[in-house]
């Protein structure tokens, strides 16, 4: 599995042997895709015809220097394309051939990066999957606006008529998409809003439910619903993977808030505690406030107003919650989202018992990796 070369699969063995082998058999015929479909949205001859305008040379340049180039770069860093893996999982499923439909499979990738481009603004991240942010690479306003193109690639690439699906799909799928956008722009903006008015009321069923609306959707949700709509998957089937996603994905933004402070590795790709720079008001820090005597609580709660990046005052707060038993806290409650993820899968009869155990093992994969 080459690609690119900052891409390791080191991360599989924090899989089962057989989601692992599943993996590793799409991994390069996914990520060959996602480019290819890119490639060809940012083709000249395409925005022209999309935009049914002649471009010259110069807007051509800065179309590829700051909207193409810059969430190109998301795609060729160490992501481990698990979206359109899950799209390739689930189709294979039903005995549907996922190359058959490359278009679908590259939409569930485009729109992770999309709305990690626009993630990335919102928290004003300055690193990616070891690389620089989009809006560190051309600003917040060029970021912004071509992360929203992005984001709403989908539905141009769904309205071409060899998208892969047939109409009623195409439409369904788009429905479902309109949806999901809508939630978790609703979603970002109330998580952003606690650091900024300085809340820290919030109770953690509050921050759990804010997760619904945010990251669940582009996460696992999103993926799992493209998956069962592009496989032919009746409604009521296709309405139990998105519980699947929707349980899965709080139980994944649960743990990746861990790591975003406890990495397991060194290969975590992003700002170490970048968490607590920006402030943010997550379930460990909620569970630490209700836990924490007055005097450790109020310095927890400096510490995250400055919005410091000094390692010893980023140390300090980890520290903090570590001692407040925050983080085994978040992990139980993430194991019962695990739990009732698993309980859902159980209940699939309509798959194999090969194809329930490679799901399982996935379930199992979110809440014990290390980055």
């Amino acid at each position: 599995m080459s690609g690119s070369a900052q891409y390791s699969d080191d991360f599989l063995a924090d899989m089962a042997p057989a989601l692992a082998d599943q993996y590793r058999q799409w991994y390069p015929w996914c990520r060959e895709t996602v480019l290819a479909t890119i490639d060809r949205l940012a083709n000249p001859s395409y925005l022209e015809a999309a935009l049914g305008a002649r471009l010259s040379d110069a807007m051509l340049a800065a179309a590829r220097d700051a909207w193409l180039e810059p969430y190109r770069s998301y795609h060729t860093r160490m992501g481990k394309m698990l979206r359109p893996f899950l799209v390739c999982s689930v189709m294979q499923a039903f005995e549907r051939d996922p190359r058959r439909s490359p278009t679908v499979v590259a939409i569930a990738e485009i729109i992770h990066a999309a709305s990690l481009v626009l993630d990335d603004v919102a928290d004003d991240s300055p690193l990616r999957r070891g690389g620089p942010t989009a809006h560190r690479q051309v600003g917040v306003r060029v970021a912004g606006a071509g992360g929203s193109a992005w984001l709403n690639a989908c539905f141009q690439l769904l309205a071409e008529s060899d998208c892969g699906l047939e109409p009623e799909q195409a439409l369904r799928l788009a429905d479902e998409i309109a949806w999901e956008h809508w939630v978790t722009g609703v979603g970002t903006t109330i998580d952003t809003t606690w650091p900024w008015m300085g809340r820290l009321d919030g109770t953690p069923a509050q921050y759990l439910q804010s997760v619904v609306h945010r990251s669940t959707s582009y996460t696992y949700r999103l993926p799992l619903k493209i998956g069962a709509i592009a496989a032919g998957a009746t409604a009521e089937q296709t309405a139990r993977f998105a519980a699947l996603g929707e349980e899965l994905g709080i139980a994944f933004q649960i743990i990746d808030d861990i790591l975003n402070v406890q990495p397991g590795d060194d290969k975590w790709g992003k700002a170490l505690a970048e968490d607590i720079t920006q402030g943010k008001i997550n379930l460990q820090v909620l569970l630490a406030l209700e836990r924490l005597d007055a005097g450790p609580r109020a310095r927890l709660i400096e510490i995250l107003q400055s919005r410091t990046d000094d390692a010893g005052a980023l140390a300090e707060a980890v520290a903090l919650l570590e001692d407040s038993g925050a983080f085994d806290a978040a992990r139980g409650i993430a194991q019962g989202y695990i739990d009732s993820t698993q309980a859902i899968v159980a209940g699939m009869d309509f798959l194999t018992p090969v194809d329930r155990e490679r799901l399982s093992a996935f379930v199992d994969y979110v809440i014990h990796r290390s980055r």
